[in-house]
C-alpha cells in the first residue's frame, strides 16, 4: 500500500502535464500527423489519467479528499462503484 500522501500539488502537477499532453495531441491532429505518432501520445495521456486516478483514490482512502477516511462498508462500496464506472 502507498504511504499517505495528501499532496494536492502532486495531483495538480499530473493534471497540468495531462493538459499539455492533450494539447499536443490536438496540435498533432491539426497538423495532420500520422496516427503512428498520435496514438502513442493518446495512450500516454490515458496512462497519466490512470496515475491520477490512483492518486485520487489514495487520497480518498487516507481522508485527504472529503475530509474522512473510508470508515464503513458503505464508504468502501461507494468507492468500488466509482472504480467500476471509471472502466
Amino acid at each position: 500500500m502507498q504511504k499517505q500522501s495528501c499532496d494536492p500539488q502532486k495531483i495538480l502537477a499530473h493534471l497540468h502535464r495531462i493538459e499539455g499532453q492533450v494539447k499536443a495531441i490536438s496540435t498533432m491532429y491539426e497538423e495532420k500527423r500520422g496516427i503512428e505518432e498520435i496514438i502513442p501520445q493518446v495512450l500516454a495521456a490515458r496512462a497519466s489519467l490512470g496515475a491520477v486516478t490512483k492518486l485520487l483514490i489514495n487520497d480518498r482512502v487516507h481522508g485527504c479528499l472529503g475530509g474522512k477516511t473510508l470508515d464503513t462498508k458503505k464508504d468502501l462500496e461507494k468507492l468500488v462503484d466509482i472504480l467500476f464506472d471509471v472502466n
